[in-house]
């Protein structure tokens, strides 16, 4: 809750503000504050996406709620309809731009947006940028909104879908109005009871570890690693040169609070999941590519700046301020605020953030943002509540979906939104973490949602139970050390040449996933893959491979393929360098422990092995 990676990372391969050919544009003006209407007004746009199926008549119209905040929702109206699918052929579509986001008169203050040090002077200076409308961008305004846009358009009743902070959004929307509201999806969901150091994300991180590597069977001993190398790190960062997933090569200086940033970021980026206990396991060795690529990569997901109409720092903390819970009173004046806060980081236990002290996660950019951020914003004076009244939920039907591996609004937090409202089910979902049905290719936890909302009951969820553990990756500095597929009476050579070009696949998959922002990557080592395909689609997905080097001295070339309806994935691969050789590749993307299959000719042999799959998409 409260960082630019709310959003899962792959939706910056979605086009910003791209909108179906029936999308009808509109705005309404409202007051700043409906209390104190000579405050002043502001335009909130919205789109709606009509039903495709003219022949029948429509089903209540779906409103959802994008995350951050600070994200506007029309920008992310093919990420919902993707989700929706059939759905959508009866049920319109609307999005609003929250204000303060996007087309609603985005909040621009430049030293936040920037992220010019120290975070609590740029955020004061935004407060006195926006004066006495810093308390207009509550999110109980933001849920009046839409209830105005609602008016406008004369719809009764919605269903209600919320991802990240666009479930807070929901939660408030269906209280405010729960006459308009039919049903609602949360998606990633907490409210404002959370703890204000939020510590239950700290537990999430250390049992989302703890799960990956055992389903891997593999780094029994991964948080151990981390804070013995976050305490290395306090003594000499690394620095260098990496190499990000679409190949901008970036300075990094890589810190025990970047560490930790990076570690939470698994949470929106499952791709830290994957590699990091390899890249923890090959920095033993000496070899730091591994790590410094991991760290160019969240670097490129973070960067400070761009347009606020694409995310609005500004507009993020006049939220955050408003409405979240703080460890001061947000009466005390900022002196009364910083010696509430410095008693309370004393008294946290010596382990509240392990496998990180204390100090080190304190330092973190989620965390500094959480803690610090709001400490000089001007006491809320205007604008409602978000959950007026002591909070009662009304009755309508909730579905809540939690990643298990969610850190970000951790198993903890929905459960306690769960409870709250009288007529919730809680769904956790395996091997997944923050936000679970927007990008799901493997159609559970969308078919779920889309069920819900048509029989307003959750049904049978028995499919999470086959969600695929994540693949763990492995970085061997040279063919000869590197693992061997099962290949019967095929020779080493071909077995380890096998296994890498297996992995090279996944290693490709797994950061057009949820990492590029382009359609051209960069192997580990060398080399370059060229992406074919739309991301949100059930096309094909092609890869073309151009001498692309996982491990030095091994070179992949030609094209894999995956077939997105029939989730397999096949590849026809030619090896040159330290061996050569064709190779003909199959494995599917749905199945938990699932195995690729391998024929063709190394160094002149033909042969057929077997390995694990290197690659399923995480919901």
């Amino acid at each position: 809750m409260g960082t630019r990676l709310c959003l899962v990372a792959a939706a910056a391969l979605v086009a910003a503000g791209a909108l179906a050919p029936a999308a009808q544009a509109g705005a309404v003006r409202v007051p700043l504050d409906r209390a104190h209407p000579a405050l002043g007004h502001i335009t909130v746009r919205y789109a709606v996406l009509r039903h495709t199926d003219r022949a029948r008549p429509p089903l209540e119209p779906v409103v959802a709620f994008e995350g951050g905040p600070g994200y506007g929702s029309i920008g992310s109206a093919s990420t919902y309809l993707f989700m929706l699918g059939k759905l959508h052929r009866r049920h319109d579509l609307i999005v609003m731009d929250q204000r303060g986001t996007g087309t609603s008169r985005a909040i621009g203050c430049p030293a936040l947006q920037a992220g010019i040090p120290p975070y609590a002077a740029a955020a004061v200076a935004c407060a006195r940028r926006l004066g006495r409308t810093a308390s207009a961008y509550g999110t109980a305004a933001v849920a009046d909104d839409m209830a105005a846009i609602l008016r406008r358009l004369h719809v009764p009743t919605v269903d209600v879908y919320g991802d990240s902070y666009g479930t807070y959004a929901a939660q408030v929307f269906a209280v405010r109005h729960p006459n308009r509201t039919r049903a609602v999806v949360l998606d990633g969901a907490f409210d404002n009871s959370f703890d204000p150091f939020e510590r239950e994300s700290s537990s999430a991180l250390r049992n989302a570890w703890r799960v990956v590597c055992a389903r891997a069977s593999r780094c029994p001993h991964v948080l151990r690693s981390i804070r013995r190398l976050a305490g290395r790190l306090e003594r000499k960062p690394i620095q260098g040169v990496g190499t990000d997933a679409d190949g901008v090569r970036r300075r990094v200086r890589l810190g025990p609070a970047g560490l930790g940033s990076l570690v939470h970021d698994a949470t929106s980026t499952y791709t830290v999941f994957r590699d990091l206990p390899g890249a923890l396991e090959a920095l033993r060795h000496g070899d730091r590519a591994p790590m410094l690529r991991l760290a160019a990569e969240d670097a490129a997901l973070n960067i400070p700046g761009g347009s606020p109409r694409a995310y609005s720092a500004g507009g993020h903390l006049a939220v955050a301020c408003h409405d979240y819970p703080t460890v001061w009173a947000k009466t005390d004046p900022p002196r009364a605020r910083r010696t509430a806060l410095r008693s309370a980081i004393r008294g946290l236990a010596p382990d509240a953030f392990a496998p990180f002290r204390n100090s080190v996660w304190l330092r973190t950019a989620t965390e500094h943002e959480l803690v610090y951020g709001c400490l000089d914003w001007p006491e809320p004076r205007i604008g409602p509540r978000p959950f007026p009244g002591g909070g009662a939920r009304p009755g309508m039907p909730v579905l809540v979906l939690s990643g298990e591996l969610d850190q970000s609004t951790p198993l903890a937090d929905a459960r306690h939104v769960a409870t709250a409202f009288p007529d919730a089910t809680l769904v956790e979902v395996p091997n997944t973490a923050h936000i679970t049905a927007l990008h799901d290719f493997q159609g559970c936890s969308a078919g779920i949602v889309r069920r819900f909302l048509t029989r307003l009951a959750v049904g049978s969820t028995a499919c999470e139970a086959a969600m695929p553990p994540i693949q763990l990756a492995t970085f061997p500095q040279a063919l000869a050390a590197a693992p061997m597929a099962d290949g019967g009476r095929a020779g080493l050579t071909a077995r380890r040449a096998s296994w890498v070009a297996v992995q090279t696949i996944g290693d490709a998959l797994a950061r057009w996933y949820n990492l590029m922002f382009t359609t051209r990557g960069h192997g580990l080592r060398g080399g370059t893959y060229t992406i074919g395909g739309g991301y949100l689609s059930h096309s094909p997905l092609s890869i073309r491979f151009d001498r692309t080097r996982l491990v030095p001295g091994l070179a992949v070339s030609g094209r894999a393929v995956w077939d997105r309806r029939a989730r397999r994935v096949q590849a026809r691969l030619r090896l040159s360098g330290a061996t050569a050789g064709v190779l003909h590749v199959a494995f599917p993307t749905d199945v938990a422990r699932a195995v690729a299959t391998i024929s063709g000719v190394v160094g002149g042999r033909g042969f057929r092995a077997v390995t694990a799959a290197p690659w399923a998409p995480q919901g």
